[in-house]
Formats: structure tokens, C-alpha cells, sequence
């Protein structure tokens, strides 16, 4: 017999969940009360009773301490109850464990849990449960699923998909499939919002299996435009905190991310899935704090934006050579030349009469080699004034020993960082390959490969209370960038990006390249893009091919194309557009530019027509939904619904570096895409646009 069989039994035992879920609230808000009254109680005696015995003062604070605590968690499940009165569950699968017949369970699957403790049993499960990972891994019909004490195998009998919002139910579905289209569909074409959403109604089986991979030491995910990594990613860090909660907890995750315009995108998700918000940081002020924060450095986007205005032979020479694989075993090398030949000893006196040789020195310098190369001047100055005093009975003053330290430090070939690094580029016979700019500041290249040489130098802190590293954006880092990772944080990673994406394609990184660099590495790969409609898809294809990605087959307008005779009628145009978009009911309109400096020339007069226009670039922190100008580089990670790029004339797109920014535009748009040109479109899109749309403005 079907429990709730009908969509009647199923909305009446849908608000008796509610129901259920109000008195729990209730319960919860009172639980949270008492013990903030308790903790004012005990504050209070401590305020008024100031003669206590020192036992009773720790016996007290350790009882506000336990009330702090368990009031903290009460908080934190009255939060989780308020989000579950809204949408309480989102799929059911009834499942017959076993041979059995008769003992079929019907399993609830929300955002969390739900307990009844009168009938001492889950009325709802957390997807993350590993029943729940039944739902997205299998049809109706044979199934099992892993669990503490082995594999559970059994029957799937039904499946049902809800759509339930603010309490009510929208539409039930029943479905033999993984996620049901129609349900995927619905929420697809859906306007995009200030913050990305979670997903967790509509997990695809792909998706899943990189969500629950407990396997993978390193797990690289290359995924297609679109394809919704970092949303699994994301998912991922919400399932290893509830999986291995007894040893990960939120601060002992760490979030590479791009820029503060994406973080503050991806903020929401972990909080919607109830977890707490990890850390987040970015590559330059990973490396940069190695460093001490002591160099001035080009950043990533000064590069890019030099390489999109100013491209220099040279420069790009040096991107592409530092971000090699030869580049990183040459720097490997002269790191072991430092330590066989960069230490000469010379004659030292003790006390102005005993003579310690140099090839006594030189051979301390040797004994002590599993020691960074600076960690053993100190170690092997006070072995030589150790062995001195007990076989000799040589007593040197304090002050004369820091004065030795500094002679036998002195030994070394050189003893400045960034001296050595010059002296790494002689020796390896390309002295031109390292240059510094006005006010000796570092090329963005430069500065990994001496945070790597620093780190052989004076020896890896890891950072131990990261045991879980997130990357986004794989394809911007270099080798030595991820070489440098390895040793600073050598724990699980889940490393995520798109070859096809990058900004920079002098020095960027596939996934089979970063699968080198880092330990115990699982390539796991998604193929199929779910932000944009097939017509967008196919013409972002036109600008760079791929084979693998497979768009969900979800239809809408064609792209446009429209060119003007002069940059005044392009511009006006734009402005036009924003006021058509303004009724369009869509909620967010991205006009995605090549560079910086276009982008903010643009935004200068379309603020005129428009107030609303907000601009994104490098110093911004947060993103909204509405009319954004913004760089391709910024946009990267973002989703509107939909996007303008303007000036895709064939003077201004026409470099393998410029097909990474038109694609990284392009497949930005959800619903409806334009392209806008002065004189004729970039042959970047190819010469065939037989199934796009084009407008020709005279």
C-alpha cells in the first residue's frame, strides 16, 4: 500500500509536517529564552557576589560556558526550522530495503532533517543523508545505497518530486527518472538572482557522484561553461561537513576564489544548506603572505588588462616561460645547485686563538642538510660552539657567538631573496626573462616562482587547520602556482575550472597539468550545460568548438546580431536596449565588455540615460541583480539573464586572448543574448549564421 498515494493525502500530510515544524519552532524559541535568561541569571550573581571563592567563580563560568554553548546550537536549529517552514521537502523516494516485501519506507528528502519525537522516527531526511543519495543516483527499480555498516540494497517503488514554496505545494511529479525534466526545466528558466542559489532539488547523477566522492585525495572538476561546478563544488563542501563533521568543521575549509565580486556571489549557498561560512581568500594574498606582504606586485587582472592593451612580445614570452613545466623543474634544479654550491666556508678564529677551518665548516653546513638552507646557520653555529666548549672547554660571550652566527651566514653566496632569484635566471642561461617594473615592482609571473624559492629557502609552515582546500578557477594558475599550493596546504583539495575559459591563455593550466603538481589527483568531468538555451550554446560553440559539452535541451530566442554604421549609433542603441529590458520582466542584464577601459567608457555614458547602472571591476565587492557593465574577466563565475557585449567589431576581438573574453561573455547569458559591433562582426564567430538572428542598423 502507497503511503499518501494521492496529491490530496499529500497536501493534507504536507501541513501536518508544517504543523509539526511551527510547534518544534515554538519549542525552540522557548529553549533559546531560557537560556538566554539563564546566562543574564548567572552574569548577574557573578556582578553582585564579587567576594566568591575562585572554585565557585569556574564552576560558574564553565556552567555559562555550557549554557553559551547549547544555546548557540538552539539558535542554530531554530534557524534551520524557520528555512524548512518554507520548503520543508523536495522529493520522496518509497524504498523496500532487501528482499522484504511490505516493509517499504517512504523517505522524505529536504534541505534538513525532521525528527518526531513522539513517534521516534525521521519524518524527513537531509539530502546529504546517505539514504538520500538514492534520489539522485537511481531509478525505480533495483537500488542500494552506502551506509556505516556496508551496502544497503533493495527496491525503489516510487518517485515523486515537489515543488514547494513558502509552505504551499505548487505541483507534485512522479517520475522513474533521476530529476525529472519537467522539474529542471522549471527551475532553468527561472530569472537569475542576487545570489547564487543552491540546487539541491535538482542534482543531477554527475553531479552527485563529484558531490559524495570521499575517495579523492585531489579531485579536479573540468567543467563546461555553464555546467554548474561551482554549485557543486560548493554542495560538495556542505556534504563533507555533514559526512565528516566529527573532524572538518567550517573554518578548517578554505575557498580560493577569484575576486570579491564572486565571493560575494557564492556567499549565499552554505548558509541556504545551513552551514556556516568558510574562510575565502585569493591566490595573490596566499602567495603575497608568504612573502610578508614585503614585495609590490602586479596583480593578476593588471596583467590581463596589459595583455589586452598593450601586448608585448616579451612580456608574453616570459608569462609563457614561467608558467612551463620546464620552468619549474629548472627552478627545482638550481635549488638543489644552491644547496651543493652556494655555501663556501672560510677560516674562522675562536677567542683570537683557536682556528676552526673551512672545510670543517663546510662540512657542518653538509650534516645538518635536512634543514632548510637558512634554518642551518643557526644550527650549525651552535654545534661548532657546542663542541668547542665541551672538547676544547671554549667558552665564546654572547655577544661574539650572534657576531660568528653573521660571519657563517655570510658564507652564503647571497642572502636576499629577490638576488637569488635574479641569479637563478643567470645561471639557467635566460637573464632576460626576469625584469622588474618602476618602484621594483614584481611582474604577476614572478611572484609564485619566489614565494616557492623563499619557502626552499627558509622551509614550509603548513597550514595545518586547513583540511580542506577549495580552488576556483583552476585554468588562471600556473604550475609553480599549484606546486607552491602543494606545499603550503597539503590536505584534500577539490580543484575546479574550465580550460576554455581562461583569461590568459599564455599562462594557464589544464586539468591534466594541475594533476601533477598535486598528490593523489581524480579528473572527474561535467559535460552537459545547464545556464544557457540550446541557441546560446551553439553559438557560443561557433567561438571556440567542443565537443563533449551537451546543452540541456531548453529552447529560446536566437542570439543577435546588430551593426552599425558609426560608434554613436551603437552606443544609442545599447541605451535603448536598457529601456526594453526595464518591461522585459527579466531581472538582471549584464553588458559584458572586452576590457576595463571599455567598460567604464561605456558605463560613463549609459549612466547618463540610465541611474541604475551599476559597475563591476576590480575593486568592487558585491554583486545585484539589475543593469551591470562589467569586464569578461569579472564576469567569469557570474550568470545574467541576459547579456549585451558590445563592440564585438573584428578590430577589437581578433586574438586567441580575445576568443577566451568573447567566449567567457557570451556564455554568461541564460535567456537572451546580443552582440553589438561598429562595421562588422569579429570573425571569432565564424561565417556561418545561418540559426543566429541578425539585425543590420545603416
Amino acid at each position: 500500500m502507497i503511503f499518501n498515494k494521492t496529491e490530496r493525502q499529500e497536501r493534507c500530510y504536507l501541513q501536518k509536517i508544517l504543523n509539526l515544524i511551527k510547534e518544534t519552532l515554538i519549542n525552540a524559541e522557548g529553549s533559546v529564552a531560557d537560556h538566554v535568561n539563564t546566562l543574564r541569571e548567572y552574569k548577574e550573581y557573578l556582578w553582585e557576589n564579587k567576594d566568591l571563592d575562585p572554585q565557585e567563580i569556574r564552576s560558574m563560568r564553565e556552567s555559562i560556558l555550557a549554557h553559551y554553548a547549547i544555546g548557540e546550537n538552539e539558535i542554530a536549529r531554530r534557524a534551520r526550522l524557520t528555512r524548512m517552514m518554507d520548503i520543508p521537502y523536495f522529493g520522496r523516494i518509497d524504498f523496500t530495503p532487501g528482499e522484504q516485501s511490505g516493509s517499504c519506507m517512504p523517505i522524505y528528502i529536504g534541505i534538513h532533517s525532521l525528527y518526531d519525537p513522539s513517534g521516534s522516527k525521521l519524518l524527513i531526511y537531509d539530502w546529504r543523508a546517505p539514504v538520500s543519495g538514492m534520489y539522485y543516483d537511481h531509478e525505480t527499480g533495483n537500488a542500494w545505497y552506502v551506509s556505516q555498516e556496508g551496502t544497503v540494497s533493495g527496491n525503489i517503488s516510487l518517485k515523486r518530486q515537489y515543488r514547494i514554496r513558502k509552505g504551499q505545494m505548487d505541483y507534485m511529479l512522479e517520475s522513474s527518472l533521476t530529476i525529472g525534466d519537467d522539474v529542471l526545466q522549471k527551475e532553468l528558466s527561472m530569472n537569475a538572482d542576487e545570489k547564487m542559489r543552491n540546487i539541491v532539488a535538482t542534482i543531477q547523477r554527475e553531479q552527485n557522484l563529484i558531490i559524495r566522492n570521499l575517495n579523492a585525495q585531489t579531485l579536479i572538476i573540468q567543467g563546461a561553461a555553464g555546467s554548474g561546478k561551482t554549485s557543486v563544488a560548493l554542495h560538495r563542501v556542505a556534504f563533507l561537513l555533514y559526512a565528516q563533521r566529527e573532524r572538518l568543521g567550517a573554518r578548517n575549509i578554505l575557498i580560493v576564489s577569484p575576486n570579491k565580486v564572486f565571493s560575494d556571489y557564492i556567499s549565499g549557498v552554505l548558509p541556504e544548506l545551513g552551514e556556516e561560512t568558510v574562510p575565502e581568500s585569493g591566490m595573490e594574498q596566499i602567495v603575497s603572505n608568504v612573502l610578508g606582504n614585503r614585495y609590490r606586485f602586479q596583480t593578476f587582472f593588471e596583467q590581463v588588462t596589459e595583455l589586452l592593451d598593450k601586448p608585448r612580445q616579451a612580456f608574453i614570452d616570459r608569462i609563457k616561460f614561467k608558467a612551463s613545466a620546464e620552468f619549474t623543474v629548472l627552478l627545482d634544479n638550481y635549488i638543489i645547485h644552491l644547496e651543493n654550491n652556494g655555501f663556501r666556508g672560510k677560516d674562522m678564529v675562536l677567542n683570537g686563538y683557536f682556528p676552526i677551518p673551512a672545510g670543517y665548516i663546510e662540512e657542518q653546513f653538509r650534516r645538518f642538510d635536512r634543514y632548510p638552507v637558512n634554518r642551518r646557520f643557526d644550527v650549525m653555529t651552535d654545534y661548532i660552539l657546542e663542541t668547542a666548549r665541551i672538547k676544547y672547554r671554549i667558552d665564546v660571550p654572547a655577544e661574539r657567538r650572534n657576531k660568528i652566527r653573521k660571519e657563517i651566514r655570510g658564507m652564503f653566496c647571497r642572502n636576499n631573496l629577490l638576488d637569488i632569484y635574479k641569479d637563478f635566471f643567470e645561471w639557467a642561461g635566460c637573464p632576460h626573462m626576469f625584469g622588474l617594473r618602476k618602484n621594483r615592482t614584481l611582474e604577476y609571473p614572478d611572484l609564485a616562482p619566489l614565494a616557492y624559492l623563499h619557502l626552499a629557502l627558509e622551509g614550509t609552515h603548513e597550514n595545518s587547520q586547513v583540511k580542506h582546500l577549495l580552488i576556483d578557477e583552476m585554468q588562471d594558475y600556473t604550475p609553480i602556482q599549484y606546486k607552491l599550493i602543494q606545499k603550503l596546504f597539503p590536505c584534500r583539495k577539490t580543484i575546479l575550472g574550465d580550460a576554455g575559459q581562461s583569461v590568459n591563455p599564455y599562462g594557464s593550466s589544464t586539468a591534466e597539468m594541475i594533476l601533477k603538481a598535486c598528490t593523489g589527483g581524480e579528473i572527474m568531468k561535467l559535460c552537459k550545460s545547464y545556464r544557457s538555451t540550446c541557441e546560446i550554446t551553439r553559438f557560443a560553440q561557433r567561438i571556440r568548438p567542443d565537443r563533449e559539452t551537451q546543452a540541456i535541451e531548453r529552447h529560446g530566442e536566437v542570439p543577435v546580431i546588430a551593426e552599425y554604421d558609426l560608434p554613436g549609433d551603437e552606443r544609442n542603441a545599447i541605451a535603448h536596449m536598457l529601456k526594453e529590458f526595464s518591461t522585459s520582466g527579466n531581472s538582471s542584464l549584464g553588458i559584458i565588455c572586452r576590457g576595463e577601459q571599455e567598460a567604464r567608457a561605456l558605463y560613463g555614458f549609459l549612466k547618463e540615460h540610465n541611474n541604475s547602472v551599476a559597475l563591476v571591476l576590480p575593486g568592487s565587492t558585491s554583486f545585484t541583480t539589475g543593469i551591470t557593465v562589467t569586464s569578461a574577466h569579472m564576469a567569469k563565475g557570474l550568470e545574467f539573464d541576459e547579456v549585451i557585449v558590445p563592440h564585438a567589431g573584428r578590430n577589437n576581438y581578433k586574438t586567441d586572448m580575445d576568443r577566451s573574453m568573447l567566449y567567457i561573455a557570451v556564455t554568461r547569458a541564460m535567456h537572451k543574448l546580443t552582440l553589438t559591433c561598429t562595421g562588422s562582426l569579429t570573425r571569432l564567430v565564424g561565417p556561418d549564421l545561418s540559426d543566429a538572428g541578425v539585425l543590420s542598423h545603416q
